[in-house]
């Protein structure tokens, strides 16, 4: 089943913008107004050894705490990161937890911002709370992550 247009046409329902991402061969996105910034890990080593990739470590950046979830590993094809991409990224997200960390994801590449229309917002093909649909992008899927609810 192809997704539902993304056209620019309708006008009756609402529009937002979103961050495209990559991991491993998927495109991904997440509401851009959540994310207060987008970082470069120089060495991402400490993350990549994480016993839990949902809470993958926590890093300082400019003075403040930032809790890290490595998406490659949670959503990827594997639980094991052998293969790294080499300038992974980081989507610091302007919400805490409740001791004051950020909640970021390492991911492999970010791409840009784009205005969707939420009415081309295809419901998940999985049972997940983690996955607010799909949508269709330049020819291709993405997948619209639920910030909220990875964050708990």
């Amino acid at each position: 089943m192809a997704s539902a247009s993304n056209d620019e046409t309708s006008t009756d329902d609402e529009r937002v913008t979103v961050l495209t991402f990559d991991l491993e061969e998927r495109r991904y996105c997440v509401r851009a107004e959540s994310v207060a910034s987008v970082l470069g890990v120089a060495d991402d080593a400490s993350l990549a050894d994480a016993a839990d990739p949902w809470n993958a470590g926590t890093i300082t950046v400019a003075g403040e705490r930032v809790r890290v979830v490595d998406l490659p590993r949670v959503f990827g094809s594997t639980f094991q990161t052998a293969t790294r991409v080499d300038e992974p990224k980081l989507l610091v997200f302007a919400v805490t937890d409740e001791t004051d960390r950020y909640y970021s994801w390492l991911v492999d590449h970010v791409d840009a911002t784009r205005t969707v229309r939420t009415a081309a917002l295809e419901s998940p093909h999985t049972n997940t709370t983690h996955v607010k649909g799909r949508l269709e992008m330049d020819g291709s899927d993405v997948i619209w992550l639920d910030e909220r609810t990875i964050h708990g």
